[in-house]
């Protein structure tokens, strides 16, 4: 069966405060090549480069050399307009903090990702619903979202996650505030979007989740390199 790769990365480096004495180099020359479909893992301790090297990914940073691809195009040049429209239409982001925004529902908030949009407000609404509905929390559509528990705003951030109908997920760091029991119900949604087509990365120091063996890309990372690649590539 032929393999698409979806995202490369080609000799890719970010350097925070170049040239000035506090210089960091967060990822320093990374090649890698992730197939569609793949479920990847960045794995490696607090400060490795993995959260940088996600970012840029998602078209949020860009890198200070090399370049990245997204479906075969070099994202990493755009100008901001496009990565804005790269990001809106590949992507779909799981933050370590869930960053919903008190005082609005949980619909309003899975809603957020398209405004502003063309889509008719109703038809927005529709769809954030049967998301919520697929994930357990039509009942909490209209809650405000400070009266959910831990897991309904885990999912309601999985849910806002999935509006656009991304290609590529993107987590960083998703269990770090979890139980063990929520961690697994995040990782079971995950392994079930896989399975429906979508590409899985995730930045983790958590063995809950790297340890799992439907993870078929472990990329291991120290220092902004990658140290080992385990797994098809």
């Amino acid at each position: 069966m032929s393999t698409e790769i979806i995202i490369e990365t080609a000799n890719t480096t970010k350097i925070f405060n170049k040239e000035k004495p506090d210089e960091v180099i967060a990822v320093n020359d990374v090649s890698i090549k992730i197939n569609r479909g793949d479920f990847v893992v960045f794995k490696g301790p607090s400060g490795s480069g993995k959260t940088t090297l996600l970012s840029m990914i998602g078209c949020m940073t860009r890198p200070t050399s090399g370049s990245i691809y997204v479906k075969g195009k070099d994202v990493s040049h755009l100008p901001e307009r496009f990565m804005t429209m790269i990001r809106r239409n590949t992507f779909g982001f799981i933050f370590q903090q869930f960053h919903l925004i008190k005082g609005v529902s949980v619909c309003e908030n899975v809603m957020l990702p398209l405004y502003p949009t063309d889509i008719k407000p109703s038809k927005l609404r529709k769809k954030a619903e049967e998301i919520l509905h697929n994930l357990g929390m039509e009942g909490r559509k209209d809650f405000p979202v400070q009266r959910l528990s831990g897991g309904e705003q885990q999912r309601t951030t999985i849910a806002r996650a999935l509006i656009n109908d991304p290609d590529i997920i993107l987590a960083d760091e998703p269990t770090a505030h979890l139980d063990t029991n929520l961690s697994e119900e995040f990782l079971s949604i995950m392994r079930g979007l896989q399975q429906e087509g979508k590409t899985i990365l995730i930045a983790t120091h958590d063995p809950l989740v790297y340890e799992k063996d439907y993870i078929n890309l472990i990329i291991e990372m120290r220092d902004g390199r990658v140290k080992n690649i385990i797994g098809k590539q």
